[in-house]
């Protein structure tokens, strides 16, 4: 210990000596370490950290499964599986995420909101912070409404108040009592502010297994039942469920995975890759200080002979070396602790839509212990190549000789070339993937969603079921609030639907068309569907391909009408002529349920950037409202100007026709569509910065190689222009040996970036992981920024005076 503190004094000592030296190297290293502390904060939050639930790896999900992708079930399902089920610990239970508008404690406010199941609660292990959870008694229908409110909410609307508990609040116009407060940070799959009991909400849902309103389900397995035990079980109970009830669930079965995993298997993929690509920079980083102490380690030469001359062993020696590097390493990861600190708020604010809503990304202890490990690491990495050099030092050359102890030889020359053409290497691999990915990002971009997105101002109108419980209520609401809308100044028209394009947001409906009946379940189809209403068509800029669009003459009074997309139109009428021919709403044909004329096909629309398009009918709203009862739509107008410039006006207009009724989530439709494309965006602008910091990075260790090139062959240029080389020789040779270094990382770059970038296949669109522009546009940046990092000690090569280098000699 004693020894080891004599080390640290004098690794201070001489770090303190040279300001300049130690900056940069503790810059260069604060950028690797920081970068790579940053990331991982993320992917320990959203892949390591154990869910804040007690034992969360007993906790899963079980999903139903069929060719419809859905983590969702039918009511009806869950409460066979519930009933059915024994390899869970307790009764499976149930969430389901919705909303709600507080009226009567302020100005209004929509609110997220979850049906939750009484059993959830103590089967996560989840104790109120004020009051009581849901008993069983509060969820059976006709139960007394209660509710339970998040601890934010508590707060920012209540300032804490403890007189909440037992409070009566209205939720869609409805008085809910108030007998619980959740912990604070508590969510479950999404945040929400109001948490209701399930059954009472489910008892309400249509007696149909195909109706799919968002019911997610959770269980704990039992201690000595494993998740393919619990499959095998949910699978044959599914089949079983198959048999009953082959109308509803032919071809479904069942799946039980773990729910961190399910939650993250999303992202997962892309934040592995970010932090292999944040890895490489702190490799290069590690290079450079390499480099830089292999520079100093040659102008202490003879002082590290001198003690070991002394007495002090090689290994005594070495130790001090890499003492001396962990040091500067250890400086290096506190400054990058600070830059990740500072830096997270921003790398959050670009991932948020791209990472799970129910996560909460924090720095933790662990997170500390990384970059300490890091830290200690790095500097032990890119402290060898220093030590190694001084053990091998001859102690009778260097003692006999200073000056030519102090030249460092062709060997540290080839080392240090070494570590440049490594940077260069991973460089090479870092921008390549950047590019491919900024490629695929444009093109995804550059893509027509089927509309025209400009100048549409989009908001949210969900309506309370109890105030709004008639269909003519809902429809008088919705037609003065478009018929004020078109009259503001500035809005050229306006609309509205169930679900907007390109938002990961839709209906799926069995349907049947007249004449070509199902043979069987099998043989059962479905599609897409949205409810609009009069000039949604218009408004958006979709095409006419065939037929009319939908008027106000198609309301509840007039003959049913549907219009379809160009994709279902091929899918379904490939051999005929799709106006005219008549569908039903259901499985199978039905007395009860009217026939639908098509009286319209329009272009395609896009669901998702980069997706195909799929089959979708779009119903008239004021029909459609009497089978399945719409109680949100979403406001579309287009706009003259600026379509944010509406809001004002467009809460004066719904407040002065209902004081109770919000507009949620004011928008472009951009902005609306940019969400769809976050986790592309979230991914290439991360790796476009790690690979700007690492053609930074390379640069600075091109430049450093050559200025002590130039430094190490002063007395060869003083010789060569005293015999008359011209000075343009000397900057082609300077400028030679930095492009040689860099042609050769290039190509090892290359041969590496043709098999890592297969990794990135799956991410990209429109390119090929091998895109022969890429890499060619890549190795041209790379050669002129290492021309341009080299001419600076190039041309003071060509300065220098022969007489005095040769005396200096």
């Amino acid at each position: 210990m004693q020894t080891l503190l004599q080390d640290l004094r004098y690794a201070l000592r001489l770090l303190a000596r040279q300001p300049a030296f130690t900056a940069i190297a503790v810059l260069t290293l604060a950028l690797g370490i920081g970068a790579n502390t940053a990331m991982f904060t993320v992917v320990h939050a959203v892949l390591l950290r154990p869910l804040p639930f007690r034992d969360p790896s007993a906790l899963v999900l079980v999903a139903e499964q069929s060719n419809i992708p859905t983590i969702t079930v039918s009511y009806q399902n869950y409460v066979d599986w519930r009933d059915q089920s024994h390899s869970f610990a307790v009764p499976l239970q149930a969430t389901q995420a919705a909303s709600a508008t507080l009226t009567g404690s302020g100005e209004p406010e929509r609110l997220p909101l979850r049906h939750v199941t009484a059993g959830l609660f103590p089967m996560l292990g989840v104790t109120p912070a004020a009051g009581r959870a849901f008993g069983e008694n509060d969820d059976h229908a006709g139960a007394a409404p209660v509710a339970m409110i998040s601890y934010e909410l508590w707060q920012r609307r209540f300032n804490g108040a403890a007189n909440v508990i037992g409070s009566v609040l209205d939720f869609d116009a409805q008085p809910y009592t108030v007998v619980g407060v959740l912990p604070q940070g508590f969510q479950i799959l999404s945040p929400a502010d109001v948490y209701l009991p399930f059954h009472p909400w489910g008892a309400t849902l249509p007696d149909d297994r195909n109706w799919h309103p968002g019911i997610v389900v959770l269980g704990r397995l039992k201690p000595q039942v494993s998740r393919a035990q619990a499959r095998t079980e949910m699978v044959a109970i599914a089949k079983h469920l198959e048999e009953q009830y082959p109308v509803y669930n032919t071809g479904t079965s069942a799946d039980v995975v773990p729910l961190q995993a399910r939650l993250v298997q999303n992202v997962r993929p892309a934040l592995l890759v970010l932090l292999g690509a944040v890895s490489f920079v702190l490799l290069i980083a590690c290079a450079n200080v390499a480099n830089l102490l292999l520079a100093r380690s040659t102008a202490r030469q003879r002082e590290l002979a001198i003690r070991a001359a002394i007495g002090a062993s090689r290994a005594r020696v070495v130790r001090q070396m890499l003492t001396e590097a962990v040091l500067l390493s250890l400086a290096g990861g506190a400054a990058g602790l600070l830059l990740a600190w500072g830096a997270l708020g921003a790398l959050l604010k670009l991932a948020s839509a791209a990472l799970p809503p129910s996560i909460a990304v924090t720095m933790d202890p662990a997170v500390l212990a990384f970059t300490f490990i890091v830290a200690v690491g790095t500097g032990l990495i890119f402290g060898i190549a220093p030590a190694l050099r001084v053990r091998n030092v001859d102690l009778r050359e260097t003692l006999s000789d200073g000056s030519r102890g102090s030249t460092g030889g062709p060997r540290q020359l080839r080392i240090r070339g070494g570590l440049i053409t490594a940077e260069i290497a991973l460089a090479m691999l870092l921008l390549v993937g950047a590019g491919l990915l900024l490629q695929s990002f444009a093109r995804l971009q550059g893509l027509s969603p089927g509309f025209k997105p400009d100048h549409l101002f989009v908001a949210d109108l969900p309506l309370s079921p109890t105030a709004f419980s008639r269909p003519e209520q809902r429809a008088q609401f919705f037609d003065e609030v478009l018929e004020r809308a078109r009259a503001l100044p500035g809005v050229r028209s306006a609309a509205a639907a169930s679900y907007l394009p390109v938002s990961g947001a839709g209906g799926i409906i069995h349907f049947n068309i007249t004449g070509r009946p199902p043979k069987g379940p099998r043989d059962y189809i479905a599609t897409g569907y949205r409810t609009v209403t009069a000039g949604y068509f218009p408004t958006l800029g979709i095409p006419l391909i065939k037929g009319r669009l939908f008027t106000n003459a198609d309301n509840e009074r007039a003959p049913a009408v549907v219009i379809i997309n160009q994709a279902m139109a091929h899918q379904f009428f490939p051999d005929r002529d799709p106006i005219g021919q008549r569908l039903q709403l259901g499985a199978t044909a039905s007395d009860e349920v009217p026939t639908m004329e098509v009286v319209g096909v329009v272009g395609d629309v896009v669901q998702g950037l980069g997706l195909d398009p799929t089959a979708e009918m779009y119903l008239p709203y004021r029909q459609a409202d009497q089978v399945l009862p719409v109680l949100r739509l979403s406001l579309v107008m287009r706009t003259a100007g600026a379509p944010l410039q509406q809001t004002r006006a467009l809460r004066s207009l719904v407040n002065q026709i209902n004081p109770n009724q919000p507009i949620v989530n004011p928008r472009t439709m951009e902005d609306n569509m940019a969400a769809t494309v976050a986790q592309p965006r979230f991914r290439t602008w991360l790796i476009g910065i790690f690979a700007a910091l690492a053609l930074l990075l390379a640069a600075v260790g091109i430049y450093g190689v050559m200025s002590y090139n130039v430094t190490q062959r002063t007395n060869e240029f003083g010789i060569r222009l005293t015999l008359g080389a011209q000075r343009a020789d000397l900057l082609s040779a300077v400028l030679m040996d930095g492009l040689r270094l860099t042609v050769l990382g290039v190509v090892l770059g290359a041969l590496g970036g043709l098999a890592l970038t297969r990794v990135l296949t799956s991410f990209l669109f429109g390119v090929s992981a091998s895109d022969p522009v890429t890499f060619v546009a890549v190795a041209v940046v790379l050669v002129v920024v290492a021309g341009v990092a080299s001419l600076v000690p190039a041309y003071r090569a060509t300065k220098m005076d022969p007489i005095a280098a040769l005396r200096r000699e």
